[in-house]
């Protein structure tokens, strides 16, 4: 390569000599010997197609950071270790607007144009369905942390492995909680946002619920971009449940509770499939976010370390908030632990091949700030479960389950509420 490289200089040379100086000829030449030993190569690239901007930019910008993170401090370390040979890392980002068929676009732009090899997954199940069939079309891993929704899985798909729990199992950990409580509840209403993975959400639940014995009286779904619940509402108070489960998006969710309370809905539990730990969420509700319920896929007080970096849960929390200005919800860390999974699979598969890292991704069982991931033959985490936070004071608080709770649950709602 030295001696092809000392060729092409000479031969510049002898063409630019003639009636040209010195002077120019040494900026060139010193330009071409520091330009040689810089390789496309040293740096691992990744893809992702974002909800940036549109109806999901909130929690598209909290998976951004996520991801941002692990950039910046596996960077700040000289990059992957593969083989004796640091890479560094970057991300190729682009705006699918919360829109599903902008998202195939340009997840296969990622892949057709910007060459990209291993991908990042969209926000939402209804971006990441469609976005990982092109990268099943070719063959091109991903990784992703923000699509929960069952079906993602059940399609016999290769390529695509999630960090996250599947959403049948975001509110049964309430439903389950909610039945060992006492006084017992009787009875449950369900609303929810005509999408896709909220609908999972509550059929699971349902589902649930009646095999437990809580009866539900109520069970309905909204179209997208609603903006008065104020009739279904009005029905769900003449049931008189004893829970109230709302699963949507944030804008949803937030005038669900605004509107319950200008209604005079009183339940004695009421959850929320996103929304108390997202930054804001309590500080435009304030006191209406007490008592609230989320089922949460990760919490900072958890007993969780990675092997990369030796963050635990609480310092990924300490660090991320002094990295980003706020405190995480699980959306950065799990989105993180989708480049940890690409990390070890990279070292193990020793090359930058897409198929030998498919199938190291394949055998992951690793041990992270966001929790234990080990994938199934679907692609799905089977290593970890889910916890219940209450928003008490203003505050998430962990509820549940018992092993990792912070403080008890408040049960019923105090009647001023």
């Amino acid at each position: 390569m030295l001696w092809n490289y000392r060729r092409k200089v000479a031969k510049l040379y002898r063409t630019l000599s003639f009636g040209m100086s010195v002077c120019w000829i040494v900026p060139i030449l010193f330009f071409l010997c520091l330009s040689s030993p810089v390789k496309a190569e040293d740096v691992i690239r990744f893809g992702a197609s974002l909800s940036l901007t549109g109806r999901m930019s909130t929690e598209g910008r909290l998976v951004k950071d996520g991801y941002d993170f692990y950039v910046k401090h596996i960077n700040a370390l000289g990059g992957i270790p593969i083989k004796g040979k640091k890479y560094k890392v970057e991300i190729v980002y682009y705006d699918d607007e919360s829109d599903p068929k902008t998202a195939v676009r340009l997840v296969e732009k990622l892949i057709v144009q910007d060459n990209i090899k291993f991908l990042l997954g969209p926000y939402s199940s209804t971006c990441t369905i469609p976005a990982s069939s092109v990268s099943e079309k070719y063959k091109i891993p991903m990784v992703e942390a923000n699509g929960a929704s069952n079906p993602i899985f059940e399609r016999g798909y290769k390529y695509i492995f999630a960090t996250l729990n599947t959403i049948d199992q975001y509110f049964g950990s309430i439903v389950k909680m909610a039945s060992e409580v006492n006084p017992r509840p009787k009875t449950i209403a369900f609303i929810n946002e005509n999408s896709l993975a909220p609908q999972l959400a509550n059929d699971a639940a349902a589902r649930e619920a009646k095999k437990l014995g809580i009866k539900v009286v109520y069970k309905e779904k909204y179209p997208t971009g609603t903006k008065d619940l104020s009739s279904m509402l009005a029905e769900i108070r003449d049931k008189r449940p004893d829970i109230l489960l709302g699963a949507g998006y944030t804008e949803g969710m937030i005038l669900l509770v605004k509107q319950a309370k200008e209604m005079g809905v009183k339940v004695k539990m009421f959850g929320l499939l996103l929304g108390p730990t997202l930054p804001g969420f309590v500080e435009d509700l304030r006191k209406d976010a007490d008592y609230l319920l989320e089922p949460i896929q990760w919490s900072s007080n958890m007993a969780w370390k990675d092997d990369v970096f030796g963050y635990t849960a609480p310092e990924f929390a300490r660090l991320f908030e002094q990295d980003f200005g706020y405190k995480p919800d699980y959306h950065p860390p799990q989105a993180a632990a989708a480049l940890l999974v690409y990390h070890h699979a990279l070292q193990k598969a020793g090359v930058l091949d897409p198929q030998k890292v498919r199938d190291a991704i394949a055998q992951t069982d690793i041990m992270t700030f966001y929790g234990p991931i080990r994938f199934n033959e679907q692609g799905m985490n089977i290593g970890k479960g889910m916890a219940v936070v209450q928003i008490q004071n203003g505050k998430p608080v962990v509820v549940y389950p018992k092993s990792v709770a912070e403080g008890s649950l408040i049960y019923p709602i105090p009647r001023s509420q």
